[in-house]
């Protein structure tokens, strides 16, 4: 099993409009029957945040859906890429994870290996 986190800080994106991002994540954990589990978590370290975390046996088509739905489309995906982090664990926890996408443009990303 995999485990997905998106990270959002809403501060980085003060137009996200957060309850309507929440809203269609619940769509996508609701209408994806192969994603096992999903928990929103709401912090602040230092400045608030909410985890979006996802449990699924297919990782590549998750990030595949989740891309298309939240980072490609114009208007979210601007705001999604601008204040969010995208995480992967594998099996192994942090022995194989990766880092598929963050709001620093500077910071180098993975990508799933074929």
């Amino acid at each position: 099993m995999t485990e997905f986190c998106i990270q959002i800080h809403p501060r980085r994106g003060p137009q996200l409009d957060l309850a309507k991002v929440l809203s269609q994540f619940e769509h996508l954990s609701t209408d994806a029957s192969w994603i096992r589990r999903r928990s929103t978590e709401r912090g602040r370290d230092g400045h608030a945040y909410v985890n979006l975390t996802f449990e699924t046996d297919y990782p590549k088509l998750f990030w595949q859906l989740l891309y298309e739905q939240f980072y490609q489309t114009t208007a979210l995906g601007q705001f999604m890429r601008a204040a969010s982090i995208v995480t992967c664990e594998g099996r192994r926890g942090w022995d194989d994870y990766l880092l598929l996408d963050h709001f620093d443009a500077g910071v180098t990303c993975d990508h799933f290996p074929e």
